[in-house]
């Protein structure tokens, strides 16, 4: 079993996103399913009574292009994955307690975001529809990631899990990639 400090198999050197991914795995699935629920809604309140506006526009993004959302969520998931897993490196070169800390703030970050994924996913399916109740969405989000994760074997139902999360994040990945574009356009105009 691997734990947040190894960081090689033998002589095999084993990438730190997986590192804190096979730590996730080692719970069992109802054990993730609840923890998925409570941080998905965690996620839910904080967006809805901090930031308002932050979900309807996430939505609003998604369901503009809802076939490009995917692709725009994995991409920048992997772009994402890709930074982490630098840093994870970097970090656990120091080794010790910092190292550990690192990675686990990297991997609790990225948990964070993918739940918002699912926030944004859960909004999404209740707009269409049309049951647009401020707390429907986030419920439907948390479900959906509790019942990927109980569904699933672990491994898979942890890609499963990144992969919605990605698809909940991708509208708004396009408007902040495309976002320069229409600012260029307006000064020329």
């Amino acid at each position: 079993m691997l734990h947040l400090g190894d960081a090689s198999v033998g002589r095999a050197i084993v990438p730190a996103p997986l590192i804190g991914l096979s730590t996730i795995s080692d719970i069992d699935g109802t054990g993730r399913a609840v923890a998925s629920f409570l941080l998905v809604m965690g996620v839910a309140v904080v967006v809805r009574t901090r930031w308002p506006g932050v979900l309807d526009r996430a939505v609003d993004a998604t369901l503009e292009r809802p076939l490009r959302a995917p692709l725009y969520g994995v991409a920048a998931s992997v772009l994402g994955w890709l930074v982490v897993a630098y840093a994870f490196g970097q970090a656990l070169r120091l080794g010790g307690i910092i190292g550990r800390a690192a990675v686990a703030l990297g991997v609790g970050g990225a948990l964070v975001v993918g739940s918002f994924g699912f926030v944004v996913v859960g909004a999404g399916v209740t707009t269409i529809l049309a049951a647009h109740r401020p707390w429907a969405g986030p419920l439907v989000g948390a479900s959906t990631s509790a019942a990927v994760l109980v569904a699933l074997p672990a491994r898979p139902g942890l890609v499963v899990w990144v992969l919605v999360a990605a698809t909940g994040l991708g509208g708004a990945t396009r408007r902040w990639v495309h976002a320069s574009r229409s600012v260029e356009r307006r000064a020329t105009e």
